[in-house]
């Protein structure tokens, strides 16, 4: 994607809100000849069109815009029923302002939608009416929700891929030719330049993805697909350089041929995606899925077929190479599931079985952010008594127009006091200029109908662009001159209604600074280094409780596992909140990046520890069995060695304090990865070595972590 793309998108986009807002504010004030119809009908699109983006399929997009229009109209029902009362307004304020941002943590839809809906019970609870209005309101609301869905589904439907997607795509494609020049068996020295150049696209498109704007979406929305498409590339990387091994007693040349043919092939499936080819042009990984089942099928039976006396040396290289490849297709299908989530794509198991995993999901997502300990609770606790404070400061002092009062205390509201205070001075200084030149121009053409419609849409297009594409405080000073336009071409009172917003704004950044100076106010920078140390501990824990059930220990897998999650979850929210705080800046971000994709690789090892026990179908190790006893002791070892120099960095990040050093690989380290094939007299089957060689493999993959991960915490320290 060109860098002109996003502007030619951010035109559309104002273009529609520029064809769509006065149509309706004209039908409504004219046609249906409704004052309280044609304020809902005005500011409808603007929530719809510009406060709100969904992406995805244009079903799943008609979906969310309908549901965003009915909770809307809920919303403004119930907004306006506690609209003439100051202490039931502002509590109501309180419990919706709460739940509304708090849901955001749920879903990208839900967390997309937080300012439309928002907007649309402040404008209701703000300007008092009797019950009776209820209906000309939610007309209003209904006409401009109607228009909005029909041209965001009509005019210019196709959506950018976005400079995030576009960057993770070129990376899958680099991943895609070193994987085949690697199975190839290509020189050395090509082979370590597309290494290079698969690592430089990968930290590229990680690099602009810390950069995202303050946008949590949940475990099973596309931002998140997004940032575990690009985990998944790293952790594939050195998997595909990696040269071709033996396969000597295990004879898994078909599989490899046909997994090393797959994956490349898969791979630039998903790279075009990635970068805006239609959905048909998408992954098909079933060929893959099939081989990397054969793989596994595959390496249990010639196990369980082996003698006692096999050469376990050359077993060991062979079982190298079946774990080579079955992390490569698994890493490939994991990839590619979360590309199709990432583009808003169909994957397979959606329907019921689909809607139980997100019901659950759900119920995980609430526990893990149901602490204090979570900047998202922070934020939601933060926004909500802001709002309710502005409701109440607005209700009370009988301000004209005092909904202005809460929208500025929602615009410039962020989760450290000194970005909201650097936003307050953006914030005012963008609606005194708009006002100002705003007012000079409505000076000098008048106030008259005739010569005001014709600015209209000029004014919602400079809005609605400058909001997108140039900066906040720009598109406050676009958003002031439409205010100046449309109210004058409800009630001509010139310049003045400019005043009006400025004061109201100020008020509303006023309360949103207070807000922020007494409730945490250092935001997400008090907790960022314990969100990842936390991360990291939580997740050697339950990678230490995987293994200990593997050989035969306590089962606390299902505990650990979940509070490695909530762990994640706290610091995916932490990091986006750290990364929204502009007085943080954009220093360090790759680094942080880096340390949180580490964590998720430690949590995701602990998962894949669990299929050793699938795969081999691990008997209890027997204490008669001297080498299977002296391999899990060397597996024991090599796990407490691990989870030891984890949670030394974990500790040094939460303190600030130099990283540990990596281990280098012990001498006895070849000797303690063979295969021990000694099974218990009369047993046949799969030996039990088979499990701890699997895991020990597993355990060697985070050794390789180390170096990158302790430079990554030294530069943020």
């Amino acid at each position: 994607m060109t860098g002109s793309e996003p502007r030619f998108y951010a035109i559309k986009d104002a273009l529609r809100v520029a064809l769509v807002m006065p149509v309706s504010f004209a039908l409504a004030l004219h046609v249906f000849d409704s004052r309280a119809m044609a304020l809902f009908a005005s500011f409808g699109p603007m929530a719809l069109l510009v406060f709100v983006q969904f992406g995805g399929r244009w079903r799943t997009r008609l979906l969310a815009y309908t549901l965003l229009a009915l909770g809307g109209a809920g919303l403004i029902a119930l907004g306006t029923l506690c609209s003439r009362t100051p202490w039931l307004a502002t509590a109501v304020m309180a419990v919706v302002g709460f739940g509304i941002i708090f849901a955001g943590v749920f879903d990208e839809y839900v967390a997309a939608a937080q300012r439309g809906a928002i907007l649309a019970f402040v404008l209701a609870v703000m300007v008092p009416a009797d019950p009776a209005a209820i209906a000309p309101r939610v007309a209003g609301w209904g006409l401009a929700a109607a228009l909005s869905i029909a041209a965001v589904l009509l005019l210019w439907p196709r959506r950018a891929p976005g400079a995030v997607r576009g960057a993770a795509g070129v990376a899958a494609l680099r991943l895609a030719d070193l994987a085949e020049l690697a199975a190839a068996g290509g020189d050395a020295t090509a082979v370590a330049a597309a290494h290079e150049e698969v690592k430089d696209a990968i930290r590229e498109a990680r690099r602009r993805f810390v950069s995202l704007p303050h946008r949590p979406s949940g475990n099973g929305g596309r931002i998140a697909a997004l940032a575990r498409t690009i985990d998944h590339m790293s952790w594939l990387r050195p998997l595909a350089a990696r040269a071709t091994g033996s396969d000597l007693l295990l004879g898994i040349a078909a599989e490899r041929t046909e997994i090393e043919r797959q994956v490349p092939l898969v791979l630039r499936q998903i790279g075009a995606r990635l970068q805006g080819a239609p959905a048909a042009a998408g992954p098909r990984p079933a060929e893959l899925r099939a081989a990397h089942q054969r793989l596994g099928g595959r390496v249990v039976e010639r196990f369980e077929r082996l003698p006692a006396d096999a050469d376990e040396s050359a077993l060991s290289a062979d079982l190298d190479e079946a774990y080579r490849l079955r992390q490569l297709a698994f890493g490939t299908l994991q990839l590619a599931a979360d590309a199709a989530v990432t583009c808003g794509d169909s994957a397979p198991g959606e329907g019921r079985k689909r809607a139980r995993a997100r019901v659950a999901e759900t119920g995980r997502q609430a526990r893990a952010h149901a602490t204090m300990r979570s900047v998202w609770l922070r934020n939601s606790v933060r926004g909500a008594v802001g709002l309710a404070a502005a409701v109440l400061v607005a209700q009370l002092t009988d301000l004209q127009n005092g909904f202005w009062v809460v929208l500025g205390t929602i615009s410039v509201l962020r989760s450290s006091a000194l970005a909201t205070g650097t936003t307050i001075v953006l914030g005012l200084l963008g609606t005194l200029a708009g006002i100002v030149l705003g007012g000079l121009l409505i000076a000098a053409v008048g106030t008259e109908p005739a010569v005001l419609w014709p600015l209209l849409p000029l004014a919602v297009f400079l809005a609605a662009y400058a909001m997108r594409a140039v900066s906040f405080a720009a598109g406050q000073a676009a958003f002031s001159f439409v205010v100046l336009v449309l109210f004058n071409l409800i009630n001509p009172v010139g310049w003045e209604v400019g005043l009006i917003r400025v004061q109201d704004v100020a008020i509303g950044a006023g309360i949103s600074l207070l807000t922020g100076l007494l409730i945490w106010p250092r935001g997400a920078t008090a907790v960022m280094r314990q969100a990842l140390a936390s991360a990291y501990e939580d997740a050697a824990a339950s990678l230490e409780a995987t293994v200990r059930a593997l050989l035969g220990g306590a089962d606390a897998v299902r505990l650990a596992s979940l509070r490695a999650f909530e762990s994640a979850q706290q610091l995916d929210a932490t990091l986006r909140a750290y990364l929204s705080e502009q007085s943080a800046g954009r220093g360090g971000v790759e680094d942080l990046g880096l340390l949180a994709a580490g964590a998720t690789r430690l949590r995701r090892i602990a998962r894949l520890v669990t299929s050793a026990q699938v795969l081999a179908r691990l008997r209890p190790v027997d204490a008669e069995l001297p080498r299977v006893a002296a391999a899990r002791d060397a597996l024991e070892d090599e796990l407490d060695a691990r989870c030891a120099w984890f949670r030394a960095l974990a500790l040094a990040i939460a303190d600030a304090e130099p990283a540990p050093r990596p281990e280098e690989e012990p001498p006895t380290a070849a000797a303690a990865r063979e295969v021990v094939l000694e099974r218990a007299a009369g047993e046949e089957g799969v030996p039990p070595g088979l499990a701890i060689a699997w895991a020990r493999r597993h355990l060697e993959l985070l050794r390789e972590l180390e170096p990158p991960l302790a430079g990554a915490a030294d530069a943020i320290g």
